[in-house]
């Protein structure tokens, strides 16, 4: 029954659908209440977003926002952009003029030369800002960050370090940039991302009820005991309208637990609730293709640029994830570039020929560059993807010019491809990377169109309900929750989005503008 105009629950959960006449008569003798709330308006599943890093998504009210669009904040505020290089150092003096102690280090969120005519920031340009004050500005895509020469200095980023990622001017001295890696030299020691986790999640609450997402993800989470314990005693909450479902990141708990983390992950895997439990394991392969540091195949970046990094070669990162293949753990891997989106097939199909396992659902994340013949590949060895479909509109227009080239950029995200192949897929916003917004999300995959107005790859377009089920059941595959929530359905969780309209009736340029009246998650009702 894919359409219905009444549903009824009971103890948080779905008891019967259909039209009011036959709900009425068929729970007549249950004297059912009847709530017209939402008469006039339109009840969908409530969204499923099966890639974000929802507490860095609730900290983000805490910094200023220097990326060039604007952003919407946990208060009910929108954050402007900084559409220039000018502008952002503006917000940023004005942010370094606001902090009392001269010692504090200002962290500044969401730069991104690409869409602001490539405008780098180097600690140089940072100085302009404070050359005293330690300055610290996170890129969007979450892999570069800059620091100025007073957190170069702090962190003692010298000429003689050695880790891949530190980047040098001209003169061989480090200029400021970090990559990948090298992050760790700052984030974590002397640069903390993350609010208090109780205050992170509250805000990330908020941010998920407004635009209809129930289930909510932290794709790479260094759920420490401490960071779990915290987060779940949050989310358990009466007045936090959603469900999270975390992945461990592997590489992050390794630095912390070594020839421990399995175990830790395992233990973890034992706990949570309905409400926040833990998903798949998370690992990272490659990049960013915007920040040039994914890995691309031939002819590499058509800006000339080096080929990117790996996060560990193809046979480390069997050696990583075959315990938790062995051991039945679902596991979820970061690809960007068509080289790293093709060895991770690799080494997925060298995990099933050495330990054999049915319904794994194994998935690539973002695989945006994904080719058909890896379609095919994932097809045949039972994976899934998760496509990051907002790149389509953030950077489509980069990727067309400067990163992957106009061929290659025709078949970003390639969900037309996904469904027409009969490869699991869903949609993904990613937040931070772009804002959490699933009506946005299924407007990229649905339409196509750049910053720029262009549609590119018109072939891979899919249809609204399509959509639709990527943001909802299609999500809750990919998180082996659909048992549970991802549609309207008897027995699953009265988990539902309230629409000012109808996602497969309006034009479909106008998905990304249908308001959110409210979240449902239990069958209790969280107005906008």
């Amino acid at each position: 029954m894919p359409f219905a105009e009444a549903v009824a629950v009971l103890e948080g959960r779905v008891l019967h659908s259909g039209s009011f006449a036959d709900v009425s008569t068929d729970l007549a003798g249950r004297n059912p209440i009847v709530d017209d709330t939402f008469l006039d308006k339109v009840i969908v599943p409530g969204f499923v977003e099966a890639h974000c890093h929802m507490l860095e998504e609730g900290s983000l009210s805490a910094f200023p926002w220097v990326g060039a669009y604007a952003r919407r904040a946990a208060d009910g505020t929108t954050k402007p952009g900084c559409p220039t290089l000018a502008a952002a150092l503006d917000l940023m003096r004005g942010a370094d003029a606001a902090l009392a102690d001269p010692n504090e280090i200002l962290v500044c969120l969401g730069w991104d030369p690409n869409m602001v005519g490539g405008e780098q920031i180097t600690a140089d340009v940072l100085d302009r800002v404070s050359t005293t004050r330690p300055i610290f500005v996170l890129h969007s895509n979450g892999h570069l960050g800059v620091c100025n020469s007073a957190l170069v200095a702090l962190a003692n980023i010298t000429r003689e370090r050695s880790e891949e990622g530190v980047m040098r001017g001209s003169d061989g001295e480090p200029n400021g940039e970090l990559r990948e890696l090298a992050l760790t030299l700052v984030l974590g020691t002397h640069v903390h991302l993350e609010l208090d986790p109780a205050e992170a999640a509250v805000n990330a609450s908020v941010l998920a009820r407004q635009v209809g997402c129930t289930t909510v993800t932290d794709l790479a989470f260094g759920a420490t005991d401490r960071m779990v314990t915290k987060y779940g005693e949050v989310v358990e909450r009466d007045d936090v309208p959603m469900r999270v479902v975390y992945a461990p990141f592997v590489q992050t708990l390794n630095a912390r637990y070594g020839d421990d983390t399995f175990a830790h992950i395992t233990s973890l895997a034992g706990r949570g609730s309905d409400k926040f439990r833990m998903g798949p394991v998370k690992f990272i392969f490659d990049g960013s293709i915007q920040g040039r540091s994914a890995r691309m195949n031939w002819p590499g970046y058509c800006c000339g640029d080096p080929n990117g990094m790996w996060f560990a070669d193809p046979d480390e990162m069997f050696e990583m994830m075959a315990p938790y293949h062995r051991a039945g753990f679902q596991l979820a891997l970061h690809t960007n570039g068509d080289e790293a989106i093709d060895r991770g097939i690799d080494v997925y199909e060298r995990l099933l020929l050495d330990t054999p396992r049915f319904d794994h659902r194994h998935r690539l994340e973002h695989a945006q560059l994904a080719t058909d013949h890896a379609f095919r590949r994932m097809k045949s060895l039972g994976l899934c993807v998760n496509l990051f479909a907002n790149h389509i509109y953030y950077w489509g227009e980069t990727h067309r010019k400067y990163t992957a080239g106009p061929a290659r950029a025709r078949k970003l995200d390639a969900c037309g491809t996904a469904k027409r192949l009969g490869v699991p897929f869903s949609i993904h916003c990613d937040a931070p990377v772009t804002p959490l917004d699933p009506l946005f999300t299924m407007w990229c995959a649905v339409n196509r169109i750049t910053s720029a107005g262009r549609v590119l790859g018109e072939s891979e377009c899919i249809d609204a309900e399509s959509a639709l089920r990527a943001a909802t059941l299609d999500a809750a595959f990919l998180l082996k929750i659909d048992d549970r929530v991802g549609s309207i359905e008897s027995g699953k969780y009265a988990d539902f989005a309230v629409l000012d309209d109808d996602p497969l009736s309006v034009d479909p340029s106008g998905l990304k503008d249908i308001g959110v009246a409210a979240s449902v998650v239990a069958g209790v009702a969280h107005a906008n």
